[in-house]
């Protein structure tokens, strides 16, 4: 193969044809820069754009390996070289599509892994207090929460109400199926604040609200309060709909094929943001409360995700090139 002899050749019949390099990019679905490459002789067509090239050049596609028309009958030595480059094309397009598949099977098993994990080692808040920790109150005026052994971990968050004067703490237990099925236990001692600084003590989350277990309970008017919503996952699902909607119309208004393939590859992260919300919290929007990990794992998640989307949409493209070619340069 000579790259160079093809690349004039394809250049001039373009110009037979009176397209552009970009009319020509668009008839192939390539971009106006591969044809550039192609005719400069800085790459080859591989043997799925050739097929297109030479449907919409009128051209055989041993003619665009040789680099010119063939009016004679070809020499047995010719035939075995063009036999042979055509070979040699084939192969180079198997190699790529069996990296493309092993590719996109690591992502997948990548997305497995990721779910899987988030899912072993997610926070499962605890709703009952008396399963999760007591509290005590030590001779050096210490408040101390003694976690039981089947927590995992804790959350505590502390502030001053401004309408009672009160400081108030809050603090939540939860476990991991990790240690579930290793059957990790150890007791842990958590010190809150000195009793002259913590007026009260609540544990969240629990049913119904905010669960008082430290503190004048008579003195506190409803025995407990209602926290803000800790979930904002709903929200992440809502941003991520509309940003979705919002470019997939772009996408299907937008004529221009250089616009619309820019559309397209932006609005691919905002939709494997969405489907990734679901896959790493489905069905446990109503226990999940630890926003910051969950987000984490929804980010990596999501490029996973972003991966095989693309992936596909690449390789979906490839199968369509030839039937869209024959009838755009028809």
């Amino acid at each position: 193969m000579n790259n160079d002899k093809t690349g004039r050749f394809i250049a001039d019949l373009r110009r037979e044809k009176r397209f552009t390099q970009a009319q020509l990019a668009d008839a192939i679905h390539v971009s106006d820069k591969a044809v550039s490459r192609w005719e400069t002789g800085r790459g080859f067509p591989d043997i799925e754009n050739l097929e297109a090239l030479s449907g919409c050049l009128d051209v055989s596609i041993a003619e665009l390996i040789k680099g010119e028309r063939i009016n004679e009958p070809v020499s047995g030595d010719e035939l075995n070289d063009i036999a042979s480059d055509g070979l040699s094309l084939t192969r180079s397009l198997i190699a790529k599509r069996k990296i493309t598949s092993t590719l996109l099977g690591f992502v997948l098993g990548l997305i497995i892994i990721i779910i899987a994990v988030i899912h072993m080692m997610s926070p499962i808040y605890i709703k009952d207090s008396g399963n999760a920790l007591t509290v005590e109150e030590l001779s050096d005026g210490s408040i101390v929460a003694v976690l039981g052994g089947n927590v995992s971990g804790y959350d505590i968050d502390r502030f001053k109400d401004q309408d009672s004067s009160k400081t108030m703490a809050f603090i939540g237990c939860y476990r991991t199926r990790w240690d579930q099925l290793s059957r990790k236990s150890n007791e842990t001692l958590v010190r809150i604040g000195n009793k002259n600084e913590i007026d009260e003590v609540y544990y969240y989350p629990a049913d119904g609200g905010d669960v008082l277990i430290y503190g004048d309970k008579e003195a506190t008017e409803s025995g407990g309060v209602v926290t803000l919503p800790r979930l904002v996952y709903n929200y992440w699902l809502i941003i991520g709909g509309i940003l979705s909607a919002v470019g997939i119309l772009l996408y299907l208004i937008c004529r221009k094929k250089y616009y619309s393939e820019k559309i397209l590859n932006a609005v691919l992260f905002p939709v494997a943001f969405t489907i990734s919300i679901p896959l790493c919290l489905l069905g446990r929007f109503d226990e999940v409360y630890n926003a910051s990990y969950y987000f984490t794992g929804i980010l990596l998640l999501t490029i996973a995700v972003y991966l095989v989307l693309r992936t596909v949409i690449l390789l979906k493209k490839g199968k369509l090139t030839y039937s869209d070619n024959t009838q755009t340069c028809s």
